[in-house]
């Protein structure tokens, strides 16, 4: 009987590492010109407004770590993806940290759950939905949303998960599967 590989490799290649960079650089461009969006849904709607794109943010960090297919993946994407929102202007300024943690250890802790072995269209889903999840708890916490008093907060979890699932996990997922058809970018996982 064969034994089951871990999925558990750290050996980051210098492949890897431009490949992340690439990706977080650009996704931290591209999230600068979305947030400004999120901060008009959120500041017109309240968080049921956020709440519908808050699943954008997250599409790049499921595609790196799809294509590295190693741990940590997600989570340095949305470090450095991050930074570059806050060099670019981000309002909320060193705040946008918090989102690329919490976003990042999300997706870290559904592949943890996997092994890092199941790279499937589901894993992808699950994978946005808890980031987007939990970049709103850094929302609610950042901006001082109390739950208590606010049911909107309550009310968007349902919208974050599917917007989640939608716009980063299966997003990132068919990006990431149609880069490695090109050829151009090989996904770890051979």
């Amino acid at each position: 009987m064969a034994e089951k590989k871990s999925g558990w490799n750290f050996n980051y290649t210098t492949r890897d590492i431009v490949i992340i960079a690439v990706i977080a650089a650009i996704t931290g461009v591209v999230n600068t010109g979305v947030g400004n969006l999120w901060y008009l849904a959120n500041t017109s709607l309240g968080p049921l407004g956020g709440a519908l794109l808050q699943g954008a943010f997250m599409w790049a960090y499921i595609l790196a770590m799809w294509l590295i297919r190693k741990p940590g993946a997600a989570l340095i994407v949305g470090i450095i993806e991050a930074v570059t929102e806050i060099l670019l202007g981000n309002a909320a300024g060193i705040g946008t940290l918090g989102w690329g943690l919490t976003q990042g250890l999300a997706i870290e802790a559904v592949m943890a759950i996997s092994n890092y072995q199941k790279f499937d269209m589901l894993t992808a889903i699950l994978a946005g939905a808890a980031a987007s999840q939990f970049g709103t708890l850094w929302t609610s916490i950042f901006y001082g949303w109390d739950p208590a008093y606010s049911k909107d907060v309550w009310m968007a979890v349902p919208i974050n998960l599917i917007s989640g699932a939608i716009l980063s996990g299966l997003l990132g997922y068919l990006l990431a599967k149609a880069i490695s058809r090109t050829g151009l970018i090989r996904s770890a996982g051979r």
